[in-house]
């Protein structure tokens, strides 16, 4: 398994999901529901919303459908 793909397993999604059309969106409810989770999660940067954990920008990864929290929370 490459690295590209542990990450994929592990987050759900990479950050070229964001840019393809045809990537699943969140409805805005779950979306809302995620990111509330995440900002109050202490592993997360709060100025930037950014994960310490997958580093990604959680204002965008909680609006993919197959994305995932890469410690369980959601």
């Amino acid at each position: 398994m490459t690295a590209w793909e542990r990450y994929k397993e592990r987050n759900g999604s990479t950050p070229l999901d964001l840019l393809n059309p045809k990537t699943e969106r969140a409805s805005k409810e779950l979306a809302a529901e995620r990111i509330a989770i995440c900002k109050a999660c202490p592993d997360v940067v709060p100025v930037v919303n950014q994960c310490k954990h997958c580093g990604c920008f959680m204002d965008l990864k909680t609006t993919l459908k197959i994305s995932k929290c890469p410690i369980g929370k959601w």
